[in-house]
């Protein structure tokens, strides 16, 4: 199988439990690149074949086990494929779990780090749900899932879903996000590339003052950044426009 939306091993082992979440969650959630058999290989990739109400079942049994080591290439499979489908059941489990007297801590990180390893609005929204019960323990959710988001789109496409929610909250953790991110190149880019998905042009200045990362950004960025980022989205439109002829 290959490496591209592929799946993780990362269920709990209680072996484990004095291992600090983060370490957990960075194992948890690394992606499985080993080689499998062409067999093993189908039979994961078949619950993308499955129906609707097979996929819910097999999510909905996955979560009550919580997490078999089993099932962990086809439910994180099926997460990252289906996550319209499969976040929302996640975050009401955890929901639940969170109103049980016997409720499992363990499974109450390991569905959240689910929610965010999706990388994309399913997530946020799952996320924004959770921040209203317990802002302290679910707001860092917000940041992990636009690391994610990296793994399979363009992030600032996931940061412009992020501010459109209109979550208060969920906006300022995003910009602290973004703040931060666009000091790389290669965020840069991504930022220039998701202006032009967005506005179908080059950001000019009108663009520029109204756009709500850009407005959330620290006296607006720096006109050097700004310089930057309208250059890879300049590169960006010449790309696009070399693809239409």
């Amino acid at each position: 199988m290959g490496c591209e939306l592929m799946s993780s091993r990362y269920w709990f082992n209680h072996r484990f439990r004095r291992i600090s979440l983060a370490v957990i969650c960075a194992a948890l959630l690394l992606r499985v690149c080993a080689a499998q058999t062409a067999r093993d290989s189908e039979t994961v990739k078949g619950i993308l074949q499955a129906s609707e109400a097979e996929q819910v079942a097999f999510t909905k049994s996955t979560l009550d086990q919580h997490f078999p080591e089993n099932e962990g290439d086809r439910f994180s499979l099926l997460l990252v494929n289906r996550s319209a489908l499969v976040v929302p059941l996640i975050e009401s489990k955890i929901e639940a779990e969170l109103g049980s007297a016997s409720r499992s801590e363990q499974f109450i990180d390991l569905a959240s780090a689910m929610i965010a390893y999706a990388g994309d609005e399913d997530s946020l929204r799952a996320v924004s749900k959770l921040i209203r019960i317990d802002e302290r323990r679910f707001g860092v959710f917000v940041g992990r899932t636009l690391d994610n988001a990296g793994k399979w789109r363009n992030p600032f496409g996931v940061v412009y879903q992020a501010l459109d929610l209109g979550d208060a909250t969920v906006a300022g953790y995003t910009a602290t996000w973004a703040e931060s991110a666009v000091t790389s190149n290669r965020m840069q880019r991504a930022w220039g590339e998701a202006m032009v998905v967005r506005y179908g042009k080059v950001p000019d200045d009108s663009v520029w003052s109204t756009d709500p990362i850009a407005s959330r950004l620290k006296d607006r960025g720096s006109p050097e950044l700004r310089q930057r980022v309208v250059r890879f989205a300049a590169d960006a439109q010449n790309k696009t426009d070399k693809d239409k002829r």
